[in-house]
């Protein structure tokens, strides 16, 4: 039996994170330095729409609202931008905006969407370590994924 694998081997490192400028202010800028970002997808509420004549005693459900939940992540404050970094976040969390993120992966494929910082927090300082942080985004709305380019 023959073994197929995929042209390329698709992995994470090179993924990056930006934030995409707003209407006429601001201007995009990765946020660096990360060592992970969390899961992308939504979920569906279900609702209970059993009715006392439901055939076979049955429940019967329809889907509910959609929840795109939060993405996680985390990385290092290891650069001079990673202090910017550090400050941009801050600066969006006090503001409660929600902004335009773009999750852009090594094959080109992509995700944007649209979210506020819900928290974001610096790592435990130990004496042989690097300072951490952790942030979550708050996704507002349906994400939309795009693949990567066919060739």
């Amino acid at each position: 039996m023959e073994n197929k694998s995929l042209d390329t081997d698709i992995k994470a490192i090179g993924t990056k994170l930006t934030k995409t400028k707003s209407g006429q202010e601001g201007e995009d800028w990765e946020v660096g330095s990360l060592t992970s970002i969390g899961e992308i997808g939504v979920e569906a509420d279900e609702q209970d729409v059993t009715t006392l004549d439901s055939p076979d005693r049955a429940k019967e459900f329809m889907q509910g609202d959609i929840d795109a939940g939060e993405v996680s992540l985390g990385g290092y404050i290891k650069k001079t931008n990673d202090e910017q970094t550090v400050a941009k976040m801050m600066a969006l969390i006090k503001s409660g905006s929600t902004e335009a993120w773009t999750v852009t992966f090594p094959s080109g494929a992509k995700w944007e969407l649209k979210a506020f910082v819900k928290s974001f927090k610096t790592a435990e300082a130990t004496p042989d370590g690097l300072v951490g942080f952790s942030a979550s985004l708050r996704v507002s709305g349906i994400p939309v994924y795009t693949p990567s380019a066919s060739e």
